[in-house]
């Protein structure tokens, strides 16, 4: 366990997976090992093995089984949001803004290679989308976006289970401890306040889509971000890049307390 955790602090995710194979083959019964073995898949997008793990997990572990449901839920999340980045399906909103419909149908223009029909939707639904002011750990702007094009002024958020888009418009605040363990650089867990007053636990995707396979290992570990050119235009690699008005950039694991005024 000791040399898994050195190699991923490393950036060693082929080394930590051989060392944690090992170890589950040797002591099927170590929770902690089938945790950490859980995490270090997941974050190579590897989601039945990850899934074996938990299901597993939760058998040797009791106080483990709500952890395994929540997770499993995310994984099943990412399915969903591999299908409508790849254009095979449309995004669901969590609490819908009329205007990010553009946003949706966009992302699959783009998806399907339909890239000028992408970017007019695109288009019409950045422009009809509301400033949105307020503090991101304390640093006031007057709008804020995601760096990525794809998404601008809406976010990825796995609520109760399903992947969505949530537009920043209908959100009065989303706090966060930090990350505190390692499946929290793919799910950042936050707590969503939208203005109509509800408050909802959620996972924020943290590093971009497609980021489990094709990222380096320190865009899959969100230490890092990257840029590629793609239908969309420039497309992200590793954490999720959050643009404030006043031209800088947070990267979405140092979110705290994002309010809005």
């Amino acid at each position: 366990m000791r040399d898994a955790d050195q190699l991923v602090k490393s950036g060693d995710l082929d080394g930590a997976r051989r060392a944690l194979v090992e170890t589950v083959r040797s002591s099927p019964g170590d929770a902690s090992a089938r945790m950490f073995l859980f995490q270090v898949l997941a974050l190579a997008g590897e989601w039945d093995k990850a899934r074996i793990q938990l299901d597993a997990l939760a058998k040797i572990s009791p106080e483990a089984q709500m952890l395994s449901v929540v997770y499993g839920q995310a994984i099943a999340a990412e399915r969903e949001r591999a299908d409508v980045i790849a254009g095979r399906t449309l995004a669901a909103q969590h609490v819908a803004s009329d205007w990010m419909q553009g946003v949706i149908e966009a992302l699959q223009h783009f998806g399907q290679g339909r890239v000028a029909e992408g970017e007019a939707a695109r288009d019409v639904a950045f422009d009809a989308a509301p400033d949105t002011a307020g503090t991101l750990d304390g640093a006031a702007f007057d709008w804020i976006a995601d760096a990525d094009g794809r998404f601008g002024p809406c976010f990825e958020a796995i609520i109760g289970g399903r992947y969505g888009l949530q537009a920043f418009d209908q959100i009065e605040r989303i706090v966060s401890e930090g990350p505190l363990d390692l499946r929290d650089v793919i799910w950042y867990p936050v707590q969503i306040t939208f203005r109509t007053g509800q408050s909802v636990a959620a996972l924020l995707p943290a590093r971009y889509p497609g980021t489990e396979t094709e990222g380096d290992s320190a865009e899959r570990l969100g230490r890092s971000t990257s840029w590629r050119d793609g239908a969309a235009g420039s497309v992200g690699s590793g954490q999720h890049l959050w643009s404030l008005s006043n031209g800088a950039e947070h990267g979405l694991l140092s979110l705290r307390a994002l309010v809005f005024a």
